[in-house]
């Protein structure tokens, strides 16, 4: 934990403060003793970021021992109008989205509707037109066959070759971007059709390079079910597991709890990005995105993730087998696979699952101060949200954040340092 947030976490829970972090009643049964949690040290780093100016709001929620232990909302979700984070607040998840459309494919594996080692063509013909880019030794770009048609878990562990048109920089990223493959107003048939015509970054297989599949996959879900995106999400996740703020747009009473997001400055201060009550997620459009189209609450997100926590199971519902749960938190990466990004592979220790990365390895270091361990499974969002799940020792976390910019924020680290602390010291 750094330092200007790890003082006053030891002062307020030495001197035993009140918390509005602590565990509601709901979550506590009288016949339950809730496993024992610094409240006050969580609700200090937390608060201690807000009012350092480290970020503008946050929330925060973490479950041990068959129960949340901690649960803590501060600062504000729309600075402007001065409206706080709580509980309700509705947050963009972007990426976040990925676990859950990745949960969706394997629960039609499940049902005997696709298999894993399907090739991708199959549902999308489009995407066997693909073919991989290189640079020749005169400068011009050469086209190379697939040696192999990428697969269905080619997308799901972002080894299909493809690449996204948001980071930029090079010839493929470029294209990608030219192609406007987030145009709102294009259906998700339309929009994936448009890859045909785009380069792959590398042949399907050889390397880890983080992409628009999982949007592919979206589409892949349309064709196989023959319903809207949208619904099956809605059908096989949200309505089962009672996530009634989650979906593709904000409903118009939603409107007032969205936030709005923020871009980082060089200084440290924040400007508007986009504003939460003139956004284009106020409008119901058809390109749902698999890969980071969904809005939701740290409540809603809990209950996927607790979902997960439980081998496919919250309550009475059963989403996914236990077999499957526990094959999508395993690494299929293998060892020495190629990674184009720094977020996985080498130093970080962690390979990738299905639908989010796995913790493989973990230095000391790694442990203390970002409370990585072997066998989390977890991924996160473009404005910083984060969700981790630690099946070995019953314990998950989901932190809400909403800002772009900069590197990988110091409150992710922090606040799982803590949660990881107190749940493994248990």
């Amino acid at each position: 934990m750094t330092l200007r947030y790890l003082i006053p976490a030891l002062l307020l829970s030495a001197c035993g403060a009140n918390s509005p972090g602590t565990p509601d009643a709901a979550d506590t049964p009288a016949a339950v003793q809730a496993p024992s949690f610094d409240t006050a040290a969580m609700d200090a780093l937390l608060s201690g970021a807000v009012e350092s100016g480290d970020v503008i709001g946050v929330s925060a929620l973490v479950f041990d021992g068959g129960q949340t232990v901690y649960k803590g909302m501060f600062g504000l979700g729309d600075r402007e109008r001065g409206v706080a984070v709580n509980e309700d607040t509705v947050w963009r998840i972007y990426s976040m989205t990925k676990p859950i459309t990745s949960a969706v494919i394997m629960d039609l594996v499940e049902e005997g509707k696709l298999s894993l080692d399907d090739p991708a063509s199959q549902y999308i013909p489009a995407l066997g037109q693909m073919r991989v880019a290189s640079m020749g030794t005169d400068g011009v770009p050469m086209f190379t066959e697939q040696s192999r048609p990428m697969t269905i878990e080619d997308l799901l562990l972002h080894r299909s070759g493809i690449a996204y048109g948001i980071f930029g920089g090079n010839p493929i990223e470029d294209a990608y971007i030219a192609a406007n493959m987030f145009d709102l107003s294009e259906t998700l048939e339309t929009k994936i059709n448009k890859l045909g015509g785009l380069p792959l970054v590398a042949q399907p297989g050889d390397a880890w390079y983080y992409s628009l599949s999982i949007d592919v996959l979206g589409r892949v879900i349309e064709v196989v079910t023959g319903q809207p995106f949208d619904d099956v999400m809605a059908e096989r996740i949200f309505e089962p597991l009672g996530m009634a703020d989650t979906g593709f747009y904000v409903r118009p009473d939603q409107k007032e709890r969205f936030v709005s997001s923020y871009q980082l400055q060089p200084d440290g201060s924040y400007i508007m990005a986009e504003d939460g009550q003139n956004s284009p997620y106020l409008i119901d459009h058809p390109a749902n995105s698999g890969g980071g189209g969904l809005v939701s609450t740290l409540g809603d997100y809990a209950k996927f993730s607790e979902m997960m926590l439980n081998g496919g199971s919250l309550g009475d519902v059963k989403v996914l087998e236990p077999e499957t749960v526990e094959l999508m938190m395993q690494d299929h990466m293998g060892e020495g696979f190629a990674t184009m990004f720094p977020w996985i592979g080498g130093e970080t220790g962690a390979g990738f699952g299905y639908g989010g990365s796995v913790q493989i390895t973990a230095t000391e270091s790694q442990q203390l101060e970002a409370g990585r361990y072997p066998g989390q499974w977890g991924w996160g969002g473009a404005a910083r949200t984060n969700m981790y799940i630690d099946p070995q020792n019953g314990a998950y976390g989901v932190i809400m954040l909403q800002f772009f910019g900069g590197d990988s924020p110091d409150i992710h680290d922090d606040f799982q340092a803590l949660a990881l602390k107190e749940t493994r010291d248990d």
